[in-house]
């Protein structure tokens, strides 16, 4: 019987490696997480007789704090569409916060190694530069997987965080070619992107990169990476091939044209989105306009009184705070912080229980993957495409339930977190 279960918990091990390789190999792939879904949902069946082998401790309250998190979501989400007498299609990309616990129950209780995500994330980056690199040959001015390239350069950008902080742990020349490798291909896919909105996120990842770790030598190493900045932000704005691919020479005419409400370029877009998104909230501070009523409020709004814009086709905020509170009200804005605040409080602990050497591992990872998204957040509704929800949650799931399996030791009782 004993060996029974150890051959049921390697096998839904050896599956749930399978789905984490899978959740970043090909997250730039169109349906690339449905192989992740499949795999996933294998491991937890097979998983499942774990949960009541006599001497299993209860599943950690880390899981269940992940656990009420999703659910205080989900639960306003669908508060707000009951409402607002929005479609059940409405709560598509909050339902996904589900897999959030889910991921992490699974990482626990199989004790997955988090190598899965790392090495998965070295093949998404390779392909999500050979995709960037086919699509401008092929003569597409922005590339993006075949999907949008925001969320493409998102995904490139989610994969990097994972390539960077959940590698080993040792330092040596080998490793050192690799992460000069690993960010040369994410730097080119997010390029052909053309997307400005992961340049801060990846701005914070080479932060964390170059300065981050012991203190000897850390005074010149932040110096180093100024420069570095500088260089490549005069680059941005001084190279032609460059600003033209940003839309950097954009900038002024952009900004100028919105005194007039002219709202067809990318920042008076996004500075029309959040003039409308404020609108809603102040009509409705408490419950917003309703989940998916913020397409109808910009169509009503100022902007779309003429002729048929591109604008009046948008339908977020392009800011995850604005979308939510707009949305959702005072609910939707807590919800948001929770969803962020949860998971960083969680890695935050495991980092400090775990104490790396150098700022590597599940906790690291998953409270840079936290951390890139409250800033991408500014510019852009992370939460709400599909892929960029489901990378959040399936990721940073299976980084903390990994962190948690490593806390704990690997037979008898477990500690709990």
């Amino acid at each position: 019987m004993q060996v029974r279960s150890h051959r049921r918990q390697d096998v839904a091990r050896a599956l749930a490696w399978l789905a984490g390789f899978s959740a970043t190999a090909l997250l730039v792939v169109p349906k690339g997480l449905s192989v992740f879904a499949a795999l996933m949902l294998v491991a937890t069946l097979v998983a499942l007789p774990e949960v009541w082998r006599p001497g299993r401790d209860p599943v950690p309250r880390a899981v269940k704090g992940l656990a009420s998190a999703a659910f205080v979501v989900l639960a306003i989400s669908a508060l707000s569409m009951w409402a607002s007498g929005a479609s059940l299609a409405a709560l598509d990309n909050p339902s996904r916060c589900l897999l959030l616990p889910w991921c992490a129950w699974l990482a626990w209780v199989t004790r997955v190694r988090i190598s899965c995500l790392w090495y998965g994330a070295l093949a998404g980056l390779l392909l999500a530069f050979v995709l960037s690199i086919a699509e401008t040959w092929s003569g597409a001015p922005r590339a993006g997987g075949e999907a949008n390239p925001i969320v493409f350069a998102n995904a490139a950008l989610v994969l990097l965080v994972v390539a960077v902080f959940a590698r080993p742990a040792r330092i040596g020349f080998s490793m050192q070619l690799l992460l000069a490798v690993v960010v040369a291909l994410a730097v080119v896919a997010i390029t052909l992107s053309g997307s400005r909105g992961a340049l801060p996120g990846l701005g914070l990842v080479l932060l964390m990169l170059f300065v981050g770790g012991t203190p000897e030598r850390r005074w010149r190493r932040l110096a180093m990476v100024t420069g570095v900045f500088a260089v490549l932000f005069a680059a941005l704005w001084t190279v032609p091939w460059l600003s033209t691919q940003f839309r950097l020479d954009q900038v002024h005419a952009d900004v100028s044209g919105y005194a007039h409400d002219q709202v067809d370029q990318p920042i008076s877009a996004r500075m029309g989105l959040l003039s409308v998104a404020w609108d809603a909230f102040r009509s409705a501070p408490l419950t917003g306009v309703g989940v998916g009523g913020f397409a109808q409020r910009v169509d009503d709004s100022r902007y779309c009184q003429q002729a048929p814009r591109h604008f009046c086709g948008l339908e977020h905020a392009h800011n995850d705070l604005a979308q939510w509170g707009a949305t959702m009200g005072i609910g939707g804005i807590a919800a948001l912080l929770l969803l962020y605040w949860v998971p960083l409080m969680i890695a935050t602990g495991q980092v400090r229980r775990l104490k790396p050497d150098v700022p590597v591992g599940a906790g690291w990872t998953a409270g840079m993957l936290v951390a890139v998204y409250l800033i991408s957040g500014l510019t852009q509704s992370m939460f709400s495409h599909a892929l960029s929800t489901s990378a959040y949650v399936v990721i940073v799931g299976l980084l903390l339930g990994g962190a948690l399996a490593l806390m704990s030791p690997p037979d008898g009782p477990q500690k709990r977190s």
